[in-house]
């Protein structure tokens, strides 16, 4: 072990130098790298509230369940798994307005066109690419809350955006349940106008009034699927790159491969510790 510290000791200059010339490239990446704020907020998935329509087995289904989970789980993992589907952030890419922001490098501000030869206008695969690192949904299943971060390289962005994100949720899912109640109440009044069975007319009706009545409840929801908790809010401080992290952990790192490959020569016997030689 001696040996190693003095023939650690007797290259120093050498080992010092390597790990400057490392940690001046890596503070030049570390202050180029792009900064990110994010914007969190906490949410509350709700009962996606429907116009039931009678199966062929007899049962009742929400139908907007049904299109969104493939008819199997709760409203909570059908909000969940929307909030991180691929209709969804086509919506909000389009919405938005967010390809300029997201291929900034390739849309020129002066002449509002794509460049061409920087790959031109990216398609809804590529928006989705650029668009899916920036945003995170995480879901507790025990307390039922949800957690939505959007990460953007401004702080005003990141709220515009989860603002955004979440409006758009809400209103794809109510969308959704209206279009679904409006077809069944449709279907109710067509068989309403042809039966001629009292009893049935009766119940017909009745199906109808619950219909309607659930419609109205939809529209009238403040918030569809989620309640809000903690809306999203204006970051002030950046959440990415952690410098002074990434700073010491490269000193490390640059530091143990050092000294890594000096034992490895020690130990193969390139180097000797007594040689009076660097």
């Amino acid at each position: 072990m001696m040996e190693f510290l003095s023939l650690a000791w007797r290259f120093r200059k050498r080992l010092v130098g390597i790990w400057l010339v490392v940690m001046i490239i890596a503070l030049v990446r570390v202050l180029t790298m792009q900064v990110m704020y994010t914007s969190e907020c906490l949410l509350v998935p709700l009962s996606l509230e429907q116009v039931d329509e009678p199966s062929q087995s007899g049962l009742r289904m929400p139908s907007a369940s049904k299109l969104f989970s493939g008819g199997g789980g709760r409203d909570d993992y059908t909000i969940v798994a929307f909030l991180r589907s691929r209709q969804l952030m086509d919506r909000v890419i389009e919405n938005l307005e967010l390809k300029k922001e997201l291929f900034s490098d390739r849309w020129d501000a002066k002449a509002k066109k794509w460049i061409g030869r920087s790959g031109g206008e990216p398609g809804r695969q590529e928006s989705r690419r650029g668009m899916s690192g920036r945003i995170d949904v995480l879901y507790d299943e025990y307390t039922s809350l949800l957690t939505l971060r959007v990460h953007w390289p401004t702080p005003d962005g990141s709220k515009r955006v989860a603002d955004g994100y979440l409006s758009v949720a809400d209103k794809m899912l109510r969308e959704v349940a209206i279009a679904e109640g409006d077809r069944r109440v449709q279907e109710l009044e067509r068989e309403l106008s042809l039966t001629a069975i009292h009893d049935v007319g009766v119940y017909l009706a009745e199906e109808m009034t619950a219909a309607i009545s659930s419609l109205t409840s939809i529209r009238a929801r403040a918030m569809y699927a989620f309640r809000v908790i903690d809306p999203p809010v204006l970051p002030d401080v950046k959440s990415w790159p952690p410098r002074s992290f990434l700073m010491i952990l490269a000193a490390l790192v640059t530091a143990a491969v050092e000294l890594g490959v000096l034992a490895g020569l020690y130990l193969r016997g390139s180097i000797v510790p007594d040689s009076g030689q660097e």
